[in-house]
């Protein structure tokens, strides 16, 4: 694709593949909230047919689709722009791929996920904005996770994923999956190990924690399901906090570990009233407590 190519791709459909919908039509003109910078009133303004864009809110700048990617990705070269429109919009990533008739999606991963690359957080908007949704900031989530763009048949998508022992356990707003279940263990030379359900509830601690700058290790289960095959792990520990969810299955999975580990201690008391240590952690961001 060459610079002539990219600027023909609708502005539209791009940002729409990044999850970016406009806040209103008017006029034949679609108004957004701009998808570089925070704004309260959408002032990103882009012409379908003329296929330019003007943000009334940052001194009027605008023009192509290319000049939309590079004020997006600062530290991109117009190659790198170039390539980013042919990645997103020219290979037609999508943010999800269609639910599973008889089965949920949280419950049953579509057949066939292939990774086609990983990148560095930062570089997909739709990624970072669901990141900050859950109250995460990049630089905590660039230690765990990346951004993965993967096929499942002839379709193409993109999410979040965090590396497993075994392949990628995947999500964005509106779905997860994995490539093969499997537990992900981050190491630090720590006696002590923090266990998790998920990924954003152990990234949720670390936020919480930063200015501790604690030193242990954390696994993350991804499932309970890959409860029992990461018990040998588990039990090498001399200390083991239990950070897992308060739902039926996580309460049970708990007395199970406390039964049977006597170095295991219940943490869920942390996160009451809430499910889990990221919906805690959520409400208290929203509310500007910081810990």
């Amino acid at each position: 694709m060459n610079a002539k190519e990219a600027n023909k791709i609708s502005i539209v459909t791009y940002l729409d593949q990044l999850g970016i919908k406009p806040s209103k039509v008017k006029a034949g003109y679609c108004f957004y909230y701009s998808p570089y910078r925070e704004e309260r009133t959408p002032s990103f303004k882009v012409h379908p047919i003329k296929n330019l864009w003007v943000d009334f809110g940052d001194g009027n700048a605008g023009g192509t689709l290319i000049d939309l990617v590079l004020k997006m990705n600062p530290a991109f070269t117009i190659s790198e722009a170039i390539q980013e429109i042919a990645t997103i919009s020219g290979s037609s990533f999508f943010l999800h791929p269609p639910i599973l008739s008889n089965a949920k999606p949280s419950e049953k991963e579509p057949p066939g996920i292939t990774i086609i690359k990983t990148k560095h957080l930062g570089n997909n908007r739709a990624i970072t904005d669901y990141l900050h949704s859950r109250g995460i900031s990049l630089e905590t989530a660039r230690d765990f996770c990346r951004e993965v763009y993967y096929h499942i048949g002839d379709k193409r998508y993109f999410g979040m994923g965090n590396a497993n022992e075994n392949g990628w356990s995947i999500r964005n707003k509106y779905w997860k999956g994995c490539t093969a279940q499997g537990v992900s263990h981050y190491r630090n030379n720590a006696a002590e190990l923090c266990l998790f359900e998920g990924i954003f509830d152990l990234m949720s601690y670390v936020e919480m924690r930063k200015a501790e700058r604690c030193r242990v290790d954390f696994m993350v289960l991804n499932s309970l399901a890959n409860l029992k095959s990461a018990m040998p792990t588990i039990q090498k520990y001399g200390q083991v906090d239990l950070f897992l969810d308060r739902d039926k299955a996580g309460k049970e999975a708990t007395k199970e570990l406390l039964q049977s580990l006597p170095q295991c201690r219940d943490q869920s008391k942390l996160y009451l009233p809430y499910k889990d240590l990221n919906e805690y952690w959520m409400k208290r961001a929203n509310l500007g407590v910081k810990r």
